[in-house]
């Protein structure tokens, strides 16, 4: 499935060019993983391999880094390799392939709500405190073209254009955009990702209120 269509990597491949985001690409491997292939027992995602069919990975000065996987580094393995032993379930299941530069932030793939196409939806995993995952899009190219949006909205808003500070964080300030996903807020609102999300126990308490905020968020903007 490596000729999987992939608007929204190319849409998030067209604003790096178009503004001043400095995008550093690794060239493909013939080596890589396909398409479910097992990593440390994880199914690979169909639109994640056919990114690692046409790119070893992507690295923004905006704070987006894809994990390589080329020659010479299969990060994306070492970056699950990394979690696996300290990460409790349901979390260890998740396939990472991404982060926020310089922070524990992990973009991942679910392979339990994988569709009948295999392909599965992304969540931003929060290691810090309590452990839990936001969902962010309903597949990995539907993150791309959300993170594309999210350029666009920067450069093409003066005030956050010129203002550094006041710009919204990827994924949680910038609601609109992750609601704009469709079948993400379907998945959403029937309870799919509420097992990554409420955690229990009294210390969980304030994260799960936070979640519900956002949520509600997602919701009033969604309508």
């Amino acid at each position: 499935m490596t000729d999987v269509p992939m608007p929204g990597l190319d849409r998030l491949l067209v604003a790096c060019e178009k503004y001043p985001v400095q995008a550093h690409i690794r060239k493909p491997w013939g080596g890589a993983p396909t398409a479910g292939t097992l990593l440390l027992g994880r199914p690979l995602d169909p639109m994640l391999a056919a990114f690692y069919s046409r790119l070893g990975g992507l690295h923004l000065d905006f704070k987006l880094f894809v994990e390589p996987c080329d020659e010479q580094v299969n990060g994306i393995l070492l970056a699950n390799e990394e979690v696996q032993p300290y990460w409790p379930e349901p979390f260890r299941s998740l396939l990472i392939f991404g982060r926020q530069e310089a922070l524990a932030y992990r973009y991942a793939t679910v392979p339990s709500l994988a569709d009948a196409r295999g392909f599965q939806p992304v969540v931003e995993v929060d290691p810090y405190e309590d452990i839990y995952a936001v969902p962010v899009a309903s597949n990995v190219d539907r993150f791309f073209d959300a993170y594309a949006r999210y350029l666009e909205l920067i450069y093409e808003t003066p005030e956050l254009r010129d203002n550094p500070d006041s710009r919204p964080l990827f994924p949680n300030e910038v609601p609109e955009i992750i609601a704009a996903d469709r079948a993400l807020m379907g998945m959403l609102v029937d309870g799919r990702f509420d097992f990554l999300m409420f955690q229990e126990g009294v210390e969980a308490r304030r994260v799960n209120e936070e979640i519900r905020e956002w949520i509600a968020r997602l919701r009033a903007v969604s309508v």
